[in-house]
């Protein structure tokens, strides 16, 4: 759930709750893993930058994580998504055609931190997501 804390702001919040609900399933063996997620979005909807519905938005993430080392993991995703536009926004076919993506990247663990990279490539619909995008994570674990 995301709650506006402090009304709306441009580009930043659109000042109305959005909620949603999660359900996944995972399936480790010894040197692998399997997962897959489902979930639905209720967004509240926007007045800027473009007018917004509110909608119910789908999605479906279906990953795999191989062992490396001890310390190392790989992390291979497929992630689809509805679009949450409608003619009444744009007529961009781009933008109203459904959100497919490929991630691949690594986890490594030392003692105290996680470091996390991936690589997101959009296919199928180039044009109403970013092509290539690249995650870097850190994280402290004490």
């Amino acid at each position: 759930m995301k709650l506006p804390v402090q009304g709306s702001e441009e580009l930043l919040s659109t000042g109305r709750t959005d909620y949603g609900a999660q359900a996944s399933l995972q399936r480790l063996g010894r040197n692998h893993g399997w997962y897959i997620s489902a979930s639905a979005v209720y967004y509240a909807g926007s007045t800027f930058p473009v007018p917004q519905d509110s909608t119910i938005v789908p999605t479906l993430v279906v990953g795999y994580e191989r062992v490396l080392t001890e310390t190392t993991n790989l992390n291979f995703q497929a992630y689809a998504s509805e679009s949450v536009y409608s003619r009444e926004q744009t007529d961009l076919d781009e933008l109203l055609e459904e959100k497919y993506q490929l991630s691949s990247g690594f986890r490594h663990r030392s003692s105290l931190v996680l470091l996390s990279f991936a690589i997101t490539e959009n296919f199928q619909n180039v044009n109403n997501t970013p092509d290539i995008g690249m995650q870097l994570g850190v994280a402290y674990l004490p």
